[in-house]
């Protein structure tokens, strides 16, 4: 008999393959289907073993379906064979990690995948990933932790990089969100009011305040810094060691000078303007980090998300930066439908479908979608659902999975062939929204946007035969997608299929529409046309740069050493590189992102005055403050800090309403579109409401009319409650009590005043209110005089002739019509700035509209 071996011997290394191209040839086990590389992913490994085997930190760029995951598992597996390294391959989630797991295996590549709890990984799978026998595929999350058990990988794979910001980002990202930490969301409030706009502070603390409403602040560096005792002392008290906040907050309280804060009403977020990755040794201690996304861009956003100051790129083969995988048929019904039947055309859609996808930018989106869908009868299922794997999905008829994130999910061919966009996909978290609505910094949030859509609208086609709807379900969304500069900046099969959809999305109704789709899903010959216009459109579009994309990119080096030096404490360098970026960014286009590089150079100067007590640096801070004030005029504060900052109090009263009433007008004109009827229809519909003497009609007009002017508007249910009231925060109300049904001969009497008066009384007992709160009471009248029993009860209470709301409209109107023309070619930094301007110009500010309304006192009308 023979004898058995006794030793091992089959761990002896043979050579390694030349490249990794060489290596596919190879794989022995992999799925006999799987026969060659396609040339596009061939000329990928080519590129990056010639040019970029030994570089620190390289990305490349596949679109969607393009096979970009055996690229990057080919590159692991080479490093693994030839170099002994330990790879480490991150998905966003646990699903995508297992899908990657099963392609591996597929492949013939040895991997082991390593999701939930750290303790519970395989203890043989484990070892073998730490002897590089295999390749570990795990989260973004298991390696940005406090305690990563996956902590020293030597290649580091980051699939969907443009997707990882908020769980590379996360791992420095304290949130207090109201639901779940309402003591120390209310606490935390209290302790940074004085330092907030008051009317801000009584929006975020008013649980009425309507969700659309989630105005985003930004605590000044200078206040902040004043309570970092009180703030440590709370979260010590609030916060354990063994929960999510807890653990960023552990990541961020030593560092809380290189951090903002930003704060709105369902939740606080403390966190740097770039997440410090390379201070994580588990990621910077790797030789080489790889970087794998649909899109790339060049402006310097993949650095901004991964916290890496320099990243060099792959471009796209040839071919492929023309031609795209799959067909989408976009259906735009807000292009021709109002709201209502728009939203229908949707939910209609997915309700003739298997199976839809719905995608959504945060939770009031999502449930606006889930409250229309689950009252047609559809199941809607979340991502809690399908952590693991999709087969809750795509085992399931009449369901609609809605996510809030755009990438890693593959739905191919009859998994789903309907995807809705409920929104545009931007203000993923609370500094992102604070850039985009406070500071308008669109320019630079576009690639981001953008690249969100590509990946979004490739979920539910992974090959060149498959085909899905695509739904443009919202307003803003569209408007975004219409603006042709936006358009031209993407991948030409993309503007093509877009440009095709919206031209098909003209002059529709919703059968119009039903039609449509219906004849795209049967694939027969009336497709068969579109086809051949959509490829002759792709043939003649090109993929331009965006403007503002060359300067975002030459500053980002800049951006990232200002992060880290912060981090150290180095306030002199960061100091000299926030000064960098701001001198760099010349331009209207990218004016409200310069502004808050001037406010994060000031900052750096005031801390080094505190240090200090350096005169100059208290000068310089108060230079750049003053500069970021010139530039983003929506943010008050600004110039306010740099008045703190003079020797001197000056007499200049700061204006802290008028930039909420714009931020507030700009969002309604999107709500209400740029482009579309839906504006000209709300407009037709308010002037005849503030033209009609019923009084029904009167309280609707100006309701709108409220909004127009940047209020919020509202007309309270009840008895004994005004018609309307217009407010702004707890710093100004405008209370109505409309009489048009008047006899103009007559004299407004004592009942009359007494009801109206007593309006501020109700305000006082049902809003927030203060000692500093200014409330105009009006009493909308054609009348003249005013009896004399009534003066003793007149009090504050002020008469306007229904003739002077119906100017007030119709000047609101023209300049808003104005403003929303100029508006299709303008950023949203532009739209701000000219908005502000416009109602400047017109004396429309809520000041000017106040001391309008209150010019005539009752008591003082003729008897």
């Amino acid at each position: 008999m023979a004898k058995k071996n006794v030793f091992k011997t089959d761990f002896a290394k043979e050579t390694g393959p030349a490249d990794p191209e060489a290596l596919f040839r190879d794989l022995k086990g992999r799925d006999p289907e799987i026969k060659h590389l396609w040339s596009h992913q061939a000329d990928i490994l080519r590129a990056y073993h010639e040019n970029h085997a030994h570089t620190s930190d390289v990305a490349l760029e596949l679109p969607t379906g393009a096979g970009k995951t055996l690229v990057g598992l080919l590159i692991g597996e080479f490093r693994r064979r030839t170099s002994q390294q330990r790879v480490a391959y991150l998905c966003p989630t646990r699903q995508l990690a297992h899908q990657v797991g099963k392609q591996a295996k597929r492949y013939g590549i040895a991997a082991h995948v390593f999701v939930g709890k750290q303790r519970d990984y395989p203890v043989g799978e484990f070892s073998e990933y730490e002897i590089a026998g295999a390749i570990g595929i795990t989260t973004y999350s298991a390696v940005f932790n406090t305690n990563p058990r996956i902590d020293d990988a030597q290649t580091i794979i980051l699939d969907d990089a443009h997707a990882a910001e908020s769980y590379i980002g996360g791992m420095w990202s304290l949130e207090v969100a109201r639901s779940e930490k309402s003591d120390l969301y209310n606490a935390v409030i209290g302790l940074f009011a004085n330092a907030l706009p008051p009317a801000f502070v009584s929006k975020v603390m008013d649980e009425d305040t309507p969700d659309r409403q989630r105005v985003v602040e930004a605590v000044p560096g200078k206040y902040f810094r004043e309570k970092f005792a009180a703030l440590q002392d709370l979260m010590a008290s609030h916060l354990s060691g063994d929960e999510p906040a807890g653990y960023s907050w552990q990541m961020v309280r030593d560092h809380l000078h290189a951090c903002s804060m930003f704060i709105c009403k369902d939740a606080i977020l403390i966190r740097p303007v770039i997440p410090p990755s390379m201070s994580h040794a588990a990621f910077s201690g790797a030789d080489q980090r790889i970087c794998m996304s649909a899109t790339l861009g060049l402006g310097g956003e993949l650095e901004r998300v991964t916290g890496i100051r320099n990243i060099e790129r792959i471009p796209v083969p040839i071919g492929w930066d023309n031609q795209g995988t799959g067909r989408r048929l976009f259906v735009a019904p807000f292009v021709s439908l109002d709201d209502a039947k728009s939203i229908s055309v949707g939910v209609q859609a997915m309700k003739d479908a298997k199976r839809s996808l719905a995608l959504a930018p945060n939770q009031y989106e999502a449930r606006k979608l889930q409250n229309a869908l689950e009252a047609k009868g559809l199941t809607v299922i979340g991502a809690s659902q399908i952590e693991d794997s999709v087969e809750t999905f795509t085992g399931s008829r009449n369901i609609v999975l809605l996510l809030s994130r755009y990438d890693g999910l593959d739905l191919p061919d009859e998994a789903c062939r309907v995807l809705a966009f409920s929104g545009l996909p931007a203000g993923t978290n609370l500094q992102e929204r604070f850039l985009m609505s406070r500071l308008a910094a669109s320019s630079l949030l576009r690639d981001r946007i953008l690249t969100r859509f590509t990946q979004g609208v490739g979920r539910c086609t992974r090959s060149d035969n498959d085909y899905a709807v695509v739904l443009l379900l919202n307003r803003v969304l569209a408007d975004y997608i219409l603006k042709p500069e936006n358009r031209s900046v993407l991948h030409p099969e993309l503007q093509a299929e877009l440009e095709f959809g919206i031209e098909n999305s003209k002059d529709k109704d919703a059968e119009g529409f039903q039609a449509l789709q219906e004849a795209f899903l049967e694939q027969g010959d009336d497709w068969g046309k579109a086809e051949k216009a959509i490829v002759a459109l792709r043939e003649k579009k090109k993929r331009l740069e965006d403007p503002v994309t060359a300067t975002l990119g030459q500053v980002v080096g800049d951006e990232v050493d200002y992060l880290y030096a912060m981090w150290s404490g180095d306030c002199e360098r960061a100091l000299e590189k926030a000064k960098a970026v701001s001198d760099a960014l010349g331009g209207n286009e990218i004016k409200g992102y310069r502004g808050w590089w001037y406010y994060l150079a000031g900052d750096a100067s005031l801390i080094l005055h505190e240090e200090a007590a350096d005169q100059a640096r208290l000068n310089t801070g108060r230079d750049y403050f003053r500069r970021a004030g010139g530039c983003c005029l929506a943010i008050s504060w600004f110039a306010r800090l740099a008045r703190s900052l003079c020797e001197e109090v000056e007499a200049e009263v700061i204006d802290e309403l008028t930039p909420l009433a714009v931020e507030a007008i700009r969002n309604r004109l999107q709500e209400w579109g740029l482009i579309g009827k839906k504006f000209e229809d709300r407009m037709g519909g308010a002037l005849a409401d503030i033209r009609s003497d019923g009084h029904r009609n009167f309280h609707r007009g100006l309701d709108v009319l409220g909004q127009m002017l940047g209020f919020e508007a509202e007309e309270p249910k009840g008895s004994a409650t005004p018609d309307c009231v217009w407010s702004l925060g707890d710093a100004l109300y405008v209370v109505h009590e409309a009489k048009t049904e008047h006899t103009p001969d007559d004299a407004i009497g004592v009942n009359d005043v007494r009801q109206a008066q007593s309006h501020v009384n109700w305000v006082k007992a049902n809003r927030p209110s203060n000692k500093n709160t200014s409330i105009v009471c009006v009493m909308e009248t054609p009348r003249e005089c005013v009896n004399k029993e009534a003066l003793p009860h007149a009090n504050t209470l002020c008469r306007a002739h229904p003739n002077e709301v119906r100017a007030l409209t119709e000047e609101i109107m023209a300049v808003l019509r104005s403003a929303r023309s100029a508006a299709s070619g303008m950023s949203d930094e532009a739209i701000l700035e000219d908005l502000m301007k416009r109602l400047q110009k017109a004396c429309l500010c809520p000041a000017n509209v106040a001391s309008r309304l209150s010019q005539q006192q009752v008591k003082a009308m003729p008897q």
